[in-house]
């Protein structure tokens, strides 16, 4: 198998009581946690992804002087000039520019370099913009270090208005705006908008002066296309450009867009787009043709409105990107060839370079030997009528390649780049000096350790929570990418069958993955046919993989793309198994798929041994899911849960109704005692079951039932104080009158449905619980029926019969945290299904050791 080692990120949960408000499933927390989003704000910005939350592009210093230059423009009938890079993030910055000051009237033209030319500006460039008249223009995408080209505009009377998103090392050029969110003087804080996101938010602010604010996001699909390809972290702004833009990805306003869109995706008009759809698909056909040949053929695309002429730009497009696809897999295998028939991979770098590499694409093919050998790598194009060979370098984590180079800086003609990835040109005698240098440095800075990739586990997923309900919720989190990459799981202890090779040239595996009897068909290893036979003569494996939800005829399916396959180190911990089991979030979503039209929106659940069926009225309309099944039948089991079901959506389809059902716990309580004894007995049995009330618990409802006194309840508020609010509730329920809980804390759901709850005192109720009150608010219903609970050892009122609990912890508990338990013998909590808390309370008798979180107190 590959050289890997499995790191689970540290996302252990804060009891953050405010956090728990948000009602999120544990697991989505832990990947929010995961992303370092922890506070309750951060969390709900994150989710509330919504264009109204876009920062005010005028925080970006100088917009206001871009727009001012630019209404100049407007007014006096100028031509624009947009000057952009050739990549992905340049021609989406240049299109947008391109089209949005076109919509306002602006007469605009642009200029994007050749490759050969090279990045940024140049003189040659700007001597051509004059000579055309230019007075204004807009770089984008670049800009921020071209100092001397900014002087030579201004020289030939060219305004400079510079957007541009990279460091600023050398200060700002002297240019009539300079707007890049890395400037430190910024209102704005978030530094990592793309080219295409700096672009935007100018334009953005020009509308927003001419009152055209909401017309600005019809263009979010350009900007989300060069956001997502130009690799920057998908937050904040970002984040909404990209979730925004793919929305708008389906149906298309800029006509070329639409026609290819339509052409690379048979499912356009149903597909939920994505940002894989961007990175891999989309994209790359742009970025070939800046690669190959001149990139303003894809801004002539994104500009066009004639289809005939739409049409052919596609053709010669999809025919480029092919030629390129081609060209990289030829560099590829040279490469790979070289590699090994030299044991080039014993060295600590990889570095190939023939004549004939494109250097168009070595980039690509550099980070595609990084994938396989897990080794910075450099791929180089060796031009012998030059004497020169470019290069272009990928390096892994805990390896700074432009660190490296910096070092033989004195055997490079030019070079540059950032820890990750860099690229430099050198005279082909130097290369066997550099190439020696560079690895006995490299053998020297790096460990052992640094060249066995890591595989970053978000957390271990339970088999039964790869269901809709799951799936649906890690959407929330969406659009994945850097910044927030997408959730990365982990299955123990599976077993697999069904493998094969899958592909045009067989270069991918396809098997189904099987745990404890259930299996998730036609799983996907991409690129890994090298493990093929490894993987063969492995029994127990563990998984590291993603999921996705697709569907297929109508029906939902889960996907599992698997990133990384391991031979099973160890078995699943059981206790943390049920744990993980009992903290399941409800309600879940679930479909069944019916071909009978349902009479009614009420359905029920039946259990059987057959499993769980969903029927409407009388008409049996499916069984639920395997996973679904297995939640359910798993907390009726263990903690007698019963659940209750609602039809959230029908979607009529071609094939069936796709039913979607909410199931929740089901709270609610029922008894035909007609002796008031016999209803306290089923009350008890319906809150605790086989447990007894505790000594405060029975004092308390003593004194109100029996007594039928007000009551002061002294006690902390783990000692089950809700346990009492529900027994009074439910009496007072069943007996056909109302009791009020009058609180500013947050309650549980079990205890929402036994009682009234308020914030203040309410007339008109038959009893009344107060929940740590301040003694003003309650002298003036002294002629209430009244239970008042607190933690405040002072509190006293005239008249009430005082209760101050008293209880003792045995010697043999050792109170740790619920993390800690999972790894103990005799342990108790809250999660354990009852027949084992039962047991536990009784080993306390015995003095053996007993391990707890503080969920025991109620018991004692």
């Amino acid at each position: 198998m590959r050289n890997t080692r499995w790191v689970y990120k540290d996302n252990s949960l804060k009891n953050n009581k405010d956090i728990q408000t948000l009602n999120l499933d544990k697991d989505i927390l832990n990947l929010l946690y995961n992303r370092n989003i922890t506070e309750k704000e951060e969390i709900k910005n994150f989710l509330d992804v919504n264009i109204k939350n876009i920062a005010d592009p005028f925080s970006l210093k100088d917009v206001d002087k871009a727009v001012k230059r630019l209404t100049q423009v407007k007014e006096n009938n100028e031509t624009v000039w947009v000057y952009g890079d050739y990549d992905v993030d340049g021609i989406t910055s240049v299109s947008l520019c391109y089209l949005a000051l076109s919509e306002l009237g602006i007469n605009v033209k642009y200029y994007i370099p050749l490759r050969d030319e090279g990045y940024g500006l140049n003189m040659e460039a700007i001597d051509h913009i004059k000579s055309e008249g230019g007075t204004l223009i807009i770089t984008v995408d670049c800009g921020i270090s071209s100092h001397k080209e900014i002087a030579h505009a201004a020289s030939l009377g060219i305004d400079m208005i510079v957007t541009d998103h990279h460091e600023i090392n050398n200060g700002n050029p002297e240019a009539l705006a300079v707007i890049n969110p890395k400037r430190e003087d910024n209102d704005y804080e978030f530094k990592y908008l793309a080219g295409v996101g700096t672009a935007f938010m100018m334009i953005s602010a020009f509308f927003k002066t001419l009152g055209k604010e909401e017309e600005v996001y019809k263009y979010l699909d350009i900007v989300a296309i060069g956001t997502v390809a130009d690799i920057v972290p998908l937050l904040k702004e970002n984040r909404i450009f990209v979730k925004e833009g793919l929305e708008h990805l389906k149906r298309s306003r800029w006509l070329g867009l639409n026609m290819l869109i339509k052409k690379i995706f048979e499912d356009h008009d149903i597909r939920k787009f994505n940002t894989y759809d961007i990175g891999f698909i989309i994209a790359p056909i742009f970025n070939a043709v800046g690669r190959l040949e001149d990139a303003k053929k894809a801004v002539e695309l994104f500009i066009e409105k004639d289809h005939r002429v739409c049409s052919a730009s596609i053709k010669d497009l999809l025919e480029k990107n092919s030629e390129r696809k081609e060209i990289q897999e030829e560099i590829f295998q040279k490469a790979i060839e070289k590699v090994e028939n030299e044991k080039l991979y014993e060295n600590s770098v990889l570095i190939v370079g023939e004549e004939g590499f494109h250097h168009g694409v070595i980039g690509i093919v550099a980070s595609k030997i990084l994938d396989r050998y897990y080794k910075p790598t450099i791929i180089m194009e060796i031009k012998p009528d030059e004497g020169i060979a470019t290069a272009s370098c990928r390096s892994i984590e805990g390896f700074n390649i432009i660190e490296a180079i910096n070092n033989f800086s004195d055997l490079l003609i030019k070079y540059g780049g950032h820890s990750g990835a860099a690229g430099f040109s050198i005279k082909i005698e130097n290369i066997e000096e550099f190439s020696r240098k560079l690895n006995e440095y490299a053998e020297n800075a790096m460990e052992d350790s640094t060249l066995i990739k890591p595989v970053k586990v978000d957390r271990p997923l339970p088999f039964y929570k790869i269901s809709y309900d799951f799936l649906d919720k890690i959407s929330l989190l969406e659009p994945f990418g850097f910044g927030n990459p997408s959730p990365l799981f982990s299955l123990d202890n599976c077993q697999f069958d069904g493998l094969r090779l899958i592909g045009k040239d067989k270069k991918h595996l396809m098997m189904n993955i099987i745990k404890n009897g259930n299996e998730i068909r036609n799983c996907v290893w991409f690129n890994s046919d090298d493990v093929f036979e490894d993987l063969v003569n492995l029994r127990n494996i563990d998984i590291a993989f993603k999921l996705k939800l697709e569907t297929y005829k109508d029906r939902y399916q889960y996907k599992m793309y698997v990133e990384d396959i391991r031979e099973t180190i160890h078995t699943s911990n059981e206790v943390k198994n049920i744990f993980d089991l009992y903290d399941i979030q409800f309600p879940i979503e679930t479909v069944i798929y019916t071909r009978r039209k349902m009479e009614s929106p009420k359905i029920r659940l039946t259990f059987s041994d057959q499993g769980i069926t969903v029927a409407n009225d009388r008409t049996y309309l499916g069984t639920l899911d395997s996973q679904t099944e297995f939640i359910l039948s798993s907390l009726k089991e263990m903690y007698n849960v019963e659940f209750s079901a609602a039809v959230k959506d029908v979607i009529m389809k071609d094939e069936n109704y796709n039913v979607h059902i909410l199931i929740d716990k089901d709270y609610t309580f029922s008894s035909y005692a007609i002796k008031q004894s016999e209803l306290f007995k089923d009350i008890k049995n319906f809150l605790i079951k086989d447990f007894n009330y505790n000594c405060i618990q029975k004092k308390t409802l003593a004194s109100v039932f029996k007594d039928k006194n007000n009551t002061i309840t002294i006690m902390e508020r783990g000692r089950g104080i809700e346990t009492i609010i529900q027994t009074i509730g439910l009496y007072y329920k069943n007996i056909n009158e109302k009791a009020l809980l009058v609180t500013k804390e947050n309650i549980s759901k079990k205890t929402i449905s036994s009682i009234g709850i308020g914030d203040k005192f309410v007339e008109g109720y038959d009893f009344y619980i107060f929940l740590n009150p301040e003694k003003s608010e309650i002298e003036k219903y002294k002629d209430k029926k009244i239970l008042i609970i607190t933690e405040d050892k002072s509190f006293n009122i005239d008249g009430f019969s005082n209760i101050v609990d008293d209880y003792e912890i045995p010697q043999n508990i050792r109170f740790v945290s619920e993390e800690e338990l999972k790894d103990k013998n005799i342990i108790f909590s809250k999660k354990l299904p009852l027949d084992n808390k039962i047991q536990v309370i009784k080993n306390l008798k015995t003095y053996l050791e007993v391990y707890s979180t503080k969920d025991i107190l109620p018991y004692l």
